[in-house]
């Protein structure tokens, strides 16, 4: 019997958690099919970032699990990457991490379109407020009221000497 798409993540997310024992954060496991080719995204992170090597040695053990094991019953893809650097804060710890750094804002409540997308620094994050820093000053609301929030790139400002 096959497993369903939702046994696959789950037997993959197992994997990693077991074989790395806490080497990698799982940040997102995506199964689809694209014109009619299934895909398998797998997204790893790490708090001092992740290196190319980290993923192919995930992608490697993967593989070998995934063809050992017989999961997947037809042909697919399998990709290993990092969330990127310009990600979308799903889990806690991704906010965390962004405490005082750019982040871009969408609010799902906000009836103002100007008010409703834009960037502003995290200062503070709880599972029931978040308060940033605009240009205008601190702004506060509740985490159900974030549709997304992503993080920014910031490149170094050259000084001109």
């Amino acid at each position: 019997m096959k497993p369903s798409p939702d046994g696959v993540v789950e037997r993959v997310r197992a994997f990693i958690e077991n074989t790395f024992d806490g080497q990698y954060e799982i940040y997102d496991i995506i199964m689809k099919s694209v014109s009619r080719r299934l895909f398998l995204q797998v997204f790893i992170d790490k708090p001092d970032g992740v290196q190319i090597g980290d993923c192919e040695k995930v992608s490697r053990s993967l593989s070998r699990m995934l063809d050992e094991e017989d999961l997947i019953h037809r042909r697919y893809f399998l990709e290993v990457s990092s969330p990127g650097a310009e990600r979308i804060l799903k889990r806690e710890v991704d906010y965390q991490r962004q405490i005082g750094k750019l982040v871009r804002w969408v609010l799902r409540s906000e009836p103002d379109p100007a008010r409703r997308v834009f960037k502003a620094r995290l200062h503070e994050y709880s599972p029931s407020r978040v308060v940033v820093l605009t240009d205008e000053g601190p702004r506060e609301f509740q985490p159900s009221d974030v549709e997304e929030a992503r993080a920014v790139l910031e490149f170094p400002r050259k000084i001109q000497g």
